[in-house]
């Protein structure tokens, strides 16, 4: 569960956050195969569902974030935008955080 495939990147927000919250899912998905309400393609395909649903759009924003950092006149400027626009800094908090579960 979680980053198990070193897919999270750092700037997703909480990894240790997004491994529990994963973990519910496939504990919901794992106990109705095991009450034979799920066949194993169902859970699996309700699991990455799921996962992509809630999670999809928290790794591109850490990507997209992660990519404007590690050269110096792209981090310079992308520091300054945010900093110059409060908003998009909360905006930006806000998605990499996810919701609480």
């Amino acid at each position: 569960m979680g980053d198990a495939a070193g897919m999270i990147t750092p700037l997703c927000g909480n990894g240790m956050s997004m491994a529990l919250h994963s973990a519910k899912i496939a504990s919901g998905l794992i106990d109705g195969f095991l009450q034979n309400s799920l066949t194993r393609a169902e859970m699996e395909k309700s699991y990455a569902a799921k996962w992509k649903s809630i999670f999809s759009s928290r790794i591109a924003l850490g990507r997209f974030l992660q990519s404007n950092f590690g050269k110096d006149r792209t981090t310079a400027l992308f520091l300054k935008t945010v900093n110059a626009l409060p908003f998009v800094k909360r905006a930006i908090i806000k998605g990499a955080a996810g919701k609480p579960f």
